[in-house]
């Protein structure tokens, strides 16, 4: 009895670190950002929205700022959580999904990376990719949106 308790256990205890390593996320590279994003300027105005988003310099690959529907204000790196080294891997918004998706532009072309799609939050909801993508700081004081890590 006491051999079977134990041999139980150690199959769960072998099983345990493959099943992490299956929701292991993948270290994305971030960069040195420190934006102060002024929504009262033109260029900036699409943030004002529930919905809106800016794509900016910084970072890795850039830095995404998405004004959320639930009014929350997330910025992160234009980096995929799935093989974030690859050059293709890189972060944009699918406007008619209303999701994040992994790929480049090819000639206007969008040419998926890898299948993972995020929603506005940043979580993975489809494809390989198991982890959340790299946040920066977000914070806003008036009409001025601070983003920085």
């Amino acid at each position: 009895m006491i051999r079977a308790a134990l041999y139980i256990v150690s199959l769960i205890l072998l099983a345990l670190p493959a099943c992490r390593s299956n929701q292991a996320n993948e270290i994305i590279p971030t960069g040195p950002v420190n934006l102060t994003i002024d929504l009262n300027l033109p260029a900036n105005s699409v943030l004002l929205g529930p919905g809106g988003f800016a794509y900016y310099e910084g970072g890795v690959r850039g830095v995404l700022v998405i004004h959320d529907y639930d009014d929350e204000w997330y910025a992160f790196e234009r980096t995929c959580a799935w093989e974030p080294l690859n050059a293709c891997s890189k972060i944009w918004i699918d406007t008619v999904a209303i999701q994040m998706k992994c790929g480049n532009y090819v000639r206007d072309t969008f040419q998926a990376c890898c299948q993972s799609r995020y929603i506005f939050n940043g979580m993975p909801v489809k494809g390989p990719a198991r982890g959340i993508l790299a946040r920066y700081k977000i914070s806003r004081t008036g009409n001025l949106l601070y983003v920085y890590n």
